[in-house]
């Protein structure tokens, strides 16, 4: 993969970060990505190489690119950084013997002068990680402090693609940016044409396990002109930490000498978060957790029936507010709704099994009953899985290499069931 052309764009409507993306191992066409502002934030960003770099180093592995090689001059601290994460997703999604990607680059020889003075920022989706990161900030950092947050960042081109949806979620998280005197910058991107774009299947694995968190970086390095931190919000707390695309292994290497990516929130359980956002009554009224964006309305941001949506009903149920906001449709749930929707991964089981002793306090033995359930049928499904892979996938592969399939033709004689022998 080439980087060329690395250039920025200005006019009346706004401001344009723009490089050429060349792939060269892959069947994939050329392309510009971009990251751009509106024109009140022009001044704010910059045609910076590190945020192309790291926006690029996870696809070009992913897809096989030998190489990464970008104009300009590039920090050795990131160009260690993404050598680093490279290889934890190698050891986590990866056979042993995939090859890494070559990074070709000039070093750069020293900070920028003038520095950008001290500046905090951070990812401001209106989701609970988000909003707790930003009410942690509020009730624990003095206005003086370089830490003390004071941008935060809108994206349009992940989850949130429609520019009119896009304009809904501005208007509430512009409610909760003056509240808490943020400066909300909305930024807009392409960074999804790095992969097949409208492959929900493929975003779904690879934006989890790999990109979350260089995604978010590469769109805060955009900004070094303007912040010299930049707040990652965390997902999962210390004891739920599980292998995954933003981790407190790999956000922080995303950072260069004069810009630090931070993961924030780990200390805190999202039952926990919840319980700081539900402190914040605004908060609480502006809630954003769906990723139906297709049913967005102006000030109707969550359908009220996904996963997530009920995963975070129960959550502010447990700490007793889900009655006094009107972000979700409905103001209860019952055992039905939660073995109807509810459908656990490892990423989700601990938010699920943190909400069993709250719920008991609130005596809502019918919803323990269902998550308590989806718990156990979870556990027997992960059991199958183990199973099947230790057991009869070497069975299944040796029978395809070198026996021709005659011992699935064979079973489907003698026993037509048993779906673990699919494959």
């Amino acid at each position: 993969m080439r980087l060329k052309n690395l250039r920025f764009e200005k006019n009346d409507d706004g401001a344009k970060a723009v490089a050429t993306v060349i792939w060269e191992d892959c069947q994939r066409p050329t392309q510009e990505l971009y990251f751009s502002t509106t024109a009140e934030f022009a001044d704010s960003i910059s045609c910076n190489p590190h945020a192309f770099l790291v926006a690029c180093i996870m696809p070009a592995l992913h897809f096989g690119e030998k190489r990464l090689s970008i104009e300009g001059e590039i920090c050795p601290e990131l160009k260690e950084g993404l050598v680093t994460a490279m290889n934890w997703m190698r050891f986590w999604w990866y056979k042993p013997d995939k090859k890494l990607v070559k990074i070709e680059t000039k070093s750069r020889t020293g900070y920028p002068q003038p520095r950008t003075p001290d500046r905090a920022g951070f990812l401001f989706s209106g989701g609970v990680d988000s909003l707790a990161t930003l009410r942690y900030n509020r009730l624990n950092y003095p206005s003086a402090h370089p830490g003390y947050i004071k941008d935060g960042l809108l994206v349009c081109g992940l989850e949130i693609r429609e520019p009119r949806i896009f304009e809904y979620v501005m208007d509430s998280v512009s409610a909760l940016a003056e509240d808490a005197a943020v400066t909300l910058i909305p930024v807009y991107t392409n960074i999804r044409s790095l992969g097949p774009e409208d492959n929900d299947d493929f975003w779904g694995k690879f934006w989890i396990n790999e990109f979350m968190g260089a995604t978010f970086s590469a769109i805060a390095h955009t900004f070094a002109k303007r912040l010299t931190r930049m707040s990652i919000n965390s997902c999962h707390d210390i004891p739920s930490i599980i292998p995954y695309g933003s981790h407190p292994l790999i956000n922080p290497i995303y950072s260069s000498s004069d810009f630090r990516i931070l993961h924030e929130g780990i200390a805190l359980s999202r039952f926990e978060k919840t319980r700081l956002v539900a402190g914040w009554d605004l908060g609480v009224q502006h809630l954003r957790v769906c990723n139906r964006t297709e049913i967005y309305k102006p000030g109707q941001l969550n359908c009220g029936e996904c996963e997530k949506c009920v995963r975070t009903m129960l959550a502010l149920l447990a700490v007793g507010v889900l009655g006094k906001t009107n972000v979700f449709s409905i103001h209860d749930l019952n055992e039905e709704i939660v073995m109807t929707t509810v459908q656990l991964a490892s990423n989700t089981l601990p938010l699920y099994e943190e909400l069993i002793f709250p719920l008991l306090e609130r005596g809502r033995h019918d919803l323990v009953r269902a998550i308590r359930r989806k718990i156990v049928d979870y556990h027997k499904l992960e059991k199958y899985k183990k199973l099947r892979k230790t057991f009869i996938e070497p069975i299944l592969e040796y029978d395809q290499n070198y026996l021709y399939g005659s011992l699935r033709a064979l079973k489907r004689i003698i026993f037509p069931g048993g779906a673990i022998w699919t494959k």
